[in-house]
């Protein structure tokens, strides 16, 4: 099961809890997934806001259904970050193909989150635990979601607005970055602490 603790939860992983109502909920993100980039494809960005509307609902909804069944795995809280950032890198990869999302930024966002989820990866493999997103993380998302969505909805007043010669669009990816950067750090920064604690209970 699932247990969280200084920013980190035990990898305890059970086959029983692989299937539940919660990771189900969170598997419908990336059946969403390929009728938003066809809708994105076609022009019909209303149509694929919405549904990037109704894929976000999920994902807050299946956190909600794991408290309330009591269904909080490991499996769960590994399989949530990574359809996560399948489905926000998709869709990154579609604005940066034809909408000219910030190649800067795109490559940027690729590297940081390949970077978390390999560090993720290693330390639960090397030392059975799972990262759990901190503040910063969760305003990253906030920030490069409402950027998606500034590319995604071509609105001609948001494309005329800029800020000290900046456009709005782009200081909002920016300030997302920046926060994924803060975010990057801090996860490092408590990896190491639980690397060290780990290191001196094998010493004791």
């Amino acid at each position: 099961m699932y247990t969280r603790k200084d920013g980190f939860a035990k990898a305890d992983f059970d086959p029983k809890t692989v299937v539940t109502i919660p990771n189900i909920v969170t598997l419908t993100r990336l059946i969403i997934l390929p009728f938003i980039l066809v809708s994105l494809s076609r022009n019909q960005n209303i149509q694929a806001f919405i549904l990037i509307l109704l894929a976000g609902f999920t994902d807050v909804l299946d956190g909600f259904l794991a408290k309330i069944l009591h269904q909080a795995t490991t499996f769960g809280k590994v399989l949530d970050p990574v359809v996560d950032k399948l489905f926000m890198m998709s869709i990154l990869v579609y604005l940066y193909i034809n909408r000219e999302f910030p190649f800067w930024a795109f490559y940027c966002i690729l590297a940081l989150e390949i970077f978390i989820i390999s560090g993720g990866f290693w330390m639960m493999r090397r030392h059975h635990k799972i990262p759990t997103s901190n503040i910063c993380g969760k305003l990253a998302v906030t920030f490069l979601s409402v950027s998606m969505y500034l590319y995604i909805i071509d609105i001609d007043s948001i494309n005329a607005f800029y800020i000290n010669g900046l456009n709005f669009k782009v200081i909002i990816v920016f300030i997302s970055i920046i926060f994924l950067i803060l975010a990057t750090i801090n996860y490092g920064i408590l990896s190491k602490k639980e690397i060290l604690k780990n290191n001196g209970k094998k010493d004791d």
